[in-house]
């Protein structure tokens, strides 16, 4: 439990800076635009009226909800890549887990009954009408992955912390 507190204290002391606030933001802003069109792509005049009538309230106010916690979790990666490479540290193990939970959560974003854009492309347009939940197991699974890099990266940033013994003996690593 120590370990995740300090990785949120380590996501709060990159966010507190303006520059990765803003990264942040913007970044988040722009995924959840770009993932809200994806939804509406295949439905009727790109109307959200129409997906609700045709998916549902719930489905359709869970879906949303699930876009925004995936762009911002999203955006928090970016932030916490940008001010890694600000480092000049190598990002490249987060990095794939990053892009692999943004990928799943575009292609969990659509209209199950109307065809997903992203699956569409590929020739299976109701890919999603076919999975038990209708998708929502991918925007999930999605949330898990960018959980995970977000936790994995903020972890690395955590520097080796030097023990009160070697500061009294006059000696650092």
């Amino acid at each position: 439990m120590g370990k995740i507190k300090e990785s949120f204290s380590q996501i709060r002391n990159v966010l507190s800076n303006r520059r990765y606030f803003l990264t942040f933001l913007i970044t988040s802003i722009i995924i959840f635009i770009v993932l809200y069109r994806f939804t509406l792509a295949t439905v009727a005049n790109q109307s959200l009226k129409i997906f609700i009538m045709m998916s549902g309230t719930n489905y359709t106010f869970f879906n949303l909800v699930m876009l925004a916690i995936i762009s911002l979790l999203f955006g928090i990666y970016i932030a916490l890549v940008y001010f890694k490479i600000k480092l000049s540290m190598s990002v490249a193990k987060t990095g794939i887990l990053g892009t692999i939970g943004i990928i799943i959560g575009a292609f969990a974003a659509g209209c199950p009954t109307c065809g997903a854009f992203l699956f569409s492309l590929i020739g299976m347009p109701l890919a999603l009408m076919y999975l038990p939940f209708r998708g929502a197991e991918l925007t999930i699974l999605s949330i898990i992955i960018l959980l995970l890099s977000v936790y994995l990266i903020s972890r690395s940033l955590i520097t080796c912390k030097i023990s009160q013994k070697k500061l009294n003996g006059g000696t650092k690593k």
